[in-house]
């Protein structure tokens, strides 16, 4: 979240990047009702690759009556003079419905549109999609006129991915990170002052789940509890499918 809303550095140094990421953090505003904002999950058993897997809390080792979370879902405002008002939306588990991590910027309707309703029905949400991982690249998601005499409007995506074009493989993060360790270069790895504010972010949300019931289950295998997609359709809004 930090590294999508920060404004743009004025090096592209760890000293200048960590100093505008604080400034998004010091901002972040916490949901006034966490029941209503924040979903924590546990997996139960279900399907994953095929195959059938147990649930949590029937893992070698685990307490039968463990609460802890699988999944998290979180919704988190930023009060500064460019955020203002846009909701953030934050989800990351375990044993969901294929591995992925990805920043999806979903666009507002326009405030007029020149078509009629007929002609938009089947038109969705412009987005920008950036893939970190496992299939890095970029999708940018928008509106196109159908072929033909009719008006009509429908989404479409324009795709890149790195895969398909460069014949080098990009590598694994943690080759990237172990390169970095030994070049000095301190660009992706966090400093204390902002692992101090993620957790001033972190710590009441915790304290709320540890003291409000038990986590929400969802079958391993897909895209979490239906509590975290009830969250946003309170908004009015949906979960993007990976």
């Amino acid at each position: 979240m930090a590294l999508t809303a920060m404004e743009e550095p004025i090096a592209f140094d760890a000293e200048a990047l960590v100093t505008e990421k604080l400034k998004v953090l010091k901002s972040v505003r916490l949901p006034e009702d966490l029941g209503l904002h924040t979903v924590p999950g546990q997996y139960a058993a279900g399907w994953q690759g095929g195959e059938k897997v147990i649930g949590y809390l029937d893992e070698d080792g685990i307490d039968p009556g463990s609460t802890t979370d699988t999944y998290a879902a979180v919704k988190l405002e930023i009060d500064n003079r460019r955020w203002a008002g846009v909701p953030f939306y934050l989800r990351a588990g375990k044993r969901l419905g294929r591995r992925v991590t990805e920043i999806a910027v979903v666009f507002q309707r326009a405030p007029h549109s020149p078509f009629d309703s007929t002609a938009t029905e089947e038109l969705g949400e412009n987005a920008i999609v950036i893939r970190v991982q496992p299939d890095e690249g970029m999708t940018v998601r928008f509106g196109s006129k159908v072929p033909g005499t009719s008006m009509e409007i429908r989404d479409v995506s324009m795709d890149f991915a790195y895969g398909e074009s460069f014949t080098e493989s990009s590598p694994e993060a943690y080759e990237r990170l172990i390169l970095d360790v030994l070049l000095g270069d301190a660009n992706l790895f966090p400093r204390t002052e902002e692992v101090e504010e993620s957790w001033k972010i972190l710590d009441p949300i915790e304290e709320y789940w540890a003291t409000h019931g038990k986590p929400a289950q969802y079958p391993a295998g897909t895209w979490g509890p239906e509590e975290a997609d009830e969250m946003l359709a309170r908004d009015g809004r949906s979960w993007r499918r990976p």
